[in-house]
């Protein structure tokens, strides 16, 4: 990493500066504090590295989604396999997930190309909203977030003073994530503390960066290797585009990208 100077870490740069949930370290340092699709996404990968999600991935190759979905895209999503085996107690928003998904799919196994597919029909995607929005309040609750103030990070929609210390030490543990040469250095010690990282780093978007510098040896890399993140965020922006009624004012940003239509939409 050109112009890295290196003594300025040590070895606490690859521990994650605080214990919050995955979708509020993707919205607190972000340039909006609204829950999106990605907090669903996030939540997913979770729900996979726990196994409480069983991932099946049918493809050797690396694979990266372009600037527009392509059919080849969906051939790489029909071997991608999904099945909801949740066992244990599990927090209410990731209950709400899997019933999300097992709502979306009509099936606790499904292939995220049919979950596509699914995506397009308004029926549907008009559950899909109401399921997701369910997701939502209750992520909000479990973290005490009411879209502008959380804790003593966030007040007014504004970080507070311990709120950006802390995202100075995000900023590092970034830096960390996408560095070659600190990778090195401070390696993962685990394949667990593996997937912890890539998970951190789908939270700011780098997580094909972290994974070249790091092991694809979990199943959640490999999801990663196939930009399944990323396939999860377009599937899911997908539906909320195929509502029949789209709602303004709830407060909640969906983060829709029309450039990626999946083929067969409404």
């Amino acid at each position: 990493m050109l112009g890295l100077n290196n003594n300025q870490y040590d070895e606490n740069v690859k521990n994650p500066p605080s214990e919050d949930s995955y979708p509020m370290v993707s919205i607190l340092f972000s340039n909006d504090n609204n829950l999106g699709v990605k907090a669903l996404s996030l939540t997913v990968l979770d729900l996979i590295n726990k196994d409480q999600i069983k991932c099946d991935i049918d493809l050797d190759e690396s694979h990266e989604v372009g600037k527009k979905l392509t059919p080849h895209d969906m051939e790489v999503m029909k071997q991608i396999t999904l099945r909801i085996s949740n066992k244990g107690e599990l927090k209410t928003s990731e209950t709400l997930a899997l019933k999300l998904l097992k709502n979306m799919n009509k099936n606790k196994k499904f292939n995220l190309k049919a979950m596509a597919k699914q995506s397009n029909n308004t029926s549907v995607a008009n559950k899909f909203e109401k399921d997701f929005n369910d997701f939502v309040e209750a992520v909000k609750n479990e973290n005490g977030f009411d879209g502008k103030n959380y804790g003593d990070i966030l007040e007014n929609a504004k970080l507070t003073s311990k709120g950006k210390e802390i995202k100075k030490e995000w900023k590092a543990f970034q830096t960390y994530l996408k560095s070659k040469e600190l990778t090195e250095k401070y390696p993962p010690e685990s394949a667990s503390e593996n997937s912890a990282q890539i998970l951190y780093a789908s939270c700011f978007g780098i997580e094909r960066e972290a994974l070249k510098i790091r092991e694809n040896n979990t199943t959640l890399t490999d999801l990663i290797d196939k930009d399944g993140y990323k396939l999860l965020n377009i599937i899911f922006n997908n539906a909320l585009l195929n509502v029949s009624e789209k709602r303004r004012g709830d407060g909640i940003f969906y983060g829709v990208n029309d450039k990626y239509t999946i083929p067969g939409g409404g």
